[in-house]
């Protein structure tokens, strides 16, 4: 299909018209609200093209302000400083509860660091303990140290292996600074005798590692992504200066919201997994509105439009469907909002900084940057430009594959189906479980001292905290009914060891710290489940007034994947319900709205399918570097829906923008699914290659929870941006017809700059 250059719809008039009266279109509408446009559709259409408009006639201002912003992101998020998320505030339920109890009660033992210390002779480690003992004592972290003089139990293998426990003060719940100090004296320590093996670990050196390790993956990505990306937007432009522009937009968005993330701490603590999520997110989608963005610019520049009429044209379709799109992936991550976890809540508000400040920097000073540059934007090109009238008669892949889709659109819906269907089969054995020693790699430093000290000493440290809550628990019979129901609590569990009982000085607050086994994670939420039947009940008939809740590493996740069945439907659902608004306001089609929704569904259980069969079995551990623990890290599913769900509305909005365009223009339903299709396809290639790279190279980071981030990310938008976009959606576009996209008497009147009317359906010649 050839749709003449003559037709063309209105973009609207000056600032104070509104549009031409003449065409009956709304700015960006196209025709009235009944014919294809919408009051919503026209507002955001205004609201895009004012933005870009004063963009591109103040360009220098413009780029000035928004340097300004990253300056100021930066320096005032490094003045408010950062809050962290502690281990205690990441809790929910009854075990949140408990554990505030015992904060309060002064009752949580403080955090400690275990140093294994072997040598081949028993004075040499003897030595070795004895400096580490009086060295560790001097410093200001430590109160107190406890090694094998002590305790002898700490000493085996003849006094060749000790183990020497390091007690830290402040908060037990944010050990990390005071656990680099154990470790930089340990570092020295080896250093200086190399005949000595010194092997640390505690939760405030694991907690130190773990964040090492991912500063040193996300400045691995970002030296691996950077350059891979801006060869594959060399590929897409040709041209040098036009691949530098979505990049350097990419890594400015991320640079002002990581710098932000302090003052985002102050609403929300920042969690670990922030940063990382940030980095992901927003490189991916900035340089995606980019690339979409000057794409078309480009594309409209070459068909004889004006450098005004261009921008005009480009931010009328695309800045319109950027925005929709950035909308789309906010009201996704918004989602995560209601489900109460900080750790969430601090992704979430992350997230949406980086996709506001990408979408702010695409509508604004990415047309002052177009406009500055004006046609240089092509120096640099590697290769020269292809002859137009050889290029229309060639067709492209996504062309022909356009007009065999819309021929036969049943039979491609059905393929696309089985085929997501096929794929997504392997969700429904999907195991979750929070992160554990399989989470970081076997062969970091935390992971072989961990292993050493539990061959060394070995039994499992892992307890379930009973606290009770009461009046006069420090009398005698108040400690023999505790007693009691420690020893009941044990032979519930069988696991090994005394149990350890501590009452505070107001006789309020009890713990009791019963042993676990080591054990599957099943087991033990059965084994939490049965102590909560029956020793809460227990504690209540022996003590009377008092009552218990559990707590301890086991309940917090029992407590925690409890919450998450609960908040997750209706996350879902609110993210579902503003989509479907969101596109019937910008499409004025429900039809259109509930067949988006539908096959963006198919494409996230696709993508889910992918990750469990890559991660839940042992075939891919030697090509990614992990060791499967048989389960999806347990946050990941819920929060991988909302991203992946915004996220594969970006291509899909583009599309349906462009079948807007035909459908304006007098294109028959087939006709606009072909041309969208066919007229998007580099683009959308592109812009996915992009993504698919930057999700792909965090699948080489070294924690399992961002190489299962990385991977379902890439494999929905290797989906989304071949099955959905290349069989599913021009076949629904195609069988829905105008129940889809009702046509539009088209306006003719010709493009000639910002306050004209500008030609945007002169899509016969702007395919890629």
């Amino acid at each position: 299909m050839e749709i003449t250059p003559s037709s063309t719809t209105s973009f609207g008039g000056s600032a104070g018209s509104g549009g031409s009266g003449g065409s009956g279109g709304s700015a960006g509408s196209g025709g009235s609200p009944g014919r294809g446009g919408s009051a919503g559709s026209g507002l955001l259409a205004r609201f895009v093209h004012a933005a870009a408009r004063s963009a591109a006639r103040r360009p220098k201002t413009t780029v000035a302000l928004w340097l300004t912003l990253i300056v100021a992101c930066v320096a005032l998020g490094s003045s408010a400083g950062m809050r962290t998320l502690s281990n205690s505030g990441s809790g929910t339920g009854e075990s949140a509860r408990a554990d505030a109890r015992l904060s309060a009660s002064g009752l949580q033992g403080p955090a400690t660091e275990n140093v294994l210390v072997r040598s081949s002779s028993p004075q040499r480690t003897a030595h070795a303990v004895a400096a580490l003992e009086a060295g560790a004592r001097r410093l200001p972290a430590v109160t107190s140290v406890d090694g094998p003089d002590r305790s002898p139990e700490l000493s085996r293998a003849g006094g060749r292996t000790a183990l020497v426990v390091v007690t830290l003060r402040g908060d037990p719940n944010n050990p990390d600074s005071r656990a680099a100090q154990v470790q930089q004296f340990v570092d020295g320590l080896s250093a200086r005798d190399h005949g000595v093996t010194f092997n640390e670990a505690g939760s405030g050196s694991e907690d130190n590692a773990i964040t090492q390790l991912v500063n040193n993956g996300l400045h691995r990505a970002e030296l691996i992504s950077i350059p891979i990306t801006l060869l594959i937007l060399v590929l897409a432009f040709g041209a040098l200066v036009a691949a530098s522009v979505p990049l350097l937009l990419g890594l400015t968005s991320v640079g002002a919201a990581i710098g932000a993330l302090g003052l985002v701490s102050h609403i929300a603590p920042n969690g670990s997994s922030t940063a990382p999520v940030v980095v992901l997110i927003g490189l991916a989608v900035g340089v995606d509105y980019s690339l979409f963005y000057i794409r078309r610019e480009r594309i409209e520049r070459r068909n004889g439009a004006s450098a005004d009429a261009a921008l005009a044209a480009t931010s009328a379709t695309v800045g319109r469907a950027i925005l929709v799109a950035g909308m789309t992936v906010v009201i996704g991550l918004a989602g995560l909002l209601f489900t109460g976890f900080g750790v969430f809540t601090s992704m979430a508000l992350g997230a949406i900084l980086v996709v506001a400040i990408a979408v702010v920097g695409s509508l604004t000073v990415l047309p002052a940057m177009l406009a500055l540059l004006g046609d240089r934007i092509d120096r640099g090109r590697l290769w020269p430009r292809r002859r137009k009238a050889r290029s229309r008669r060639r067709k492209t892949m996504w062309q022909v594959l356009a007009a065999g889709v819309t021929n036969r659109p049943r039979t491609a819906l059905a393929l696309a189906v089985v085929i997501l269907a096929a794929l997504a089969a392997p969700v429904i054995s999907i195991q979750t479980a929070e992160p554990g020693q399989n989470d970081v790699s076997p062969n970091t430093p935390i992971r072989i001292a961990d292993r050493a000290i539990e061959r060394a000493f070995p039994g499992s440290s892992d307890t379930a905290d009973l606290v009770v809550s009461g009046h006069g628990l420090h009398r005698k019979q108040a400690q023999i009914a505790l007693r009691k129901i420690g020893r009941q609590g044990q032979q519930i569990t069988g696991g090994r060891g005394a149990v350890a009982t501590q009452i505070s000085r107001d006789g309020q607050t009890a713990l009791l710290q019963i042993p676990m086994p080591e054990s599957s994670l099943s087991v033990a939420d059965h084994k939490v489940q049965t102590l909560r039947h029956e020793l809460e009940p227990a504690v209540a008939s022996a003590i009377p007034g008092a009552h218990a809740d559990l707590t301890g590493d086991y309940a917090g996740n029992l407590d925690f994947s409890s919450r998450l069945s609960h908040v997750t439907p209706l996350v879902i659902a609110f993210v579902l319900g503003l989509a479907c608004i969101l596109l019937v306001a910008t499409f004025r089609s429900w039809r259109l709205a509930l067949s988006v929704i539908g096959l963006n569904l198919l494409s996230v259980g696709a993508a889910f399918g992918v990750l469990v069969a890559v991660f839940q079995h042992h075939w891919a551990q030697s090509l990614l570097h992990f060791q499967s623990d048989g389960a999806v890290v347990d946050w990941l599913p819920l929060f991988a829906f909302v991203v992946l769900f915004g996220l594969s509305m970006d291509y899909t909005v583009l599309v349906l923008e462009r079948a807007r365009e035909a459908r304006l223009a007098g294109a028959s339903a087939s006709e606009a699914a072909a041309e969208a299709l066919g007229s998007t396809g580099g683009t959308v290639t592109s812009a996915a290659l992009v993504m698919i790279a930057v999700f792909s190279v965090f699948a080489t980071l070294p924690l399992l929870e961002f190489k299962q981030l990385g991977v379902g990310l890439a494999a929905a938008i290797a989906l989304d941006a071949t099955i959905i976009r290349g069989l599913a959606l021009p076949a629904a576009l195609t069988l829905l017809g105008d129940r889809a996209l009702a046509p539009a008497r088209p306006s003719h009147t010709r493009a000639r700059g910002w306050d004209h009317e500008v030609s945007v359906a002169a899509i016969g010649s702007s395919n890629d």
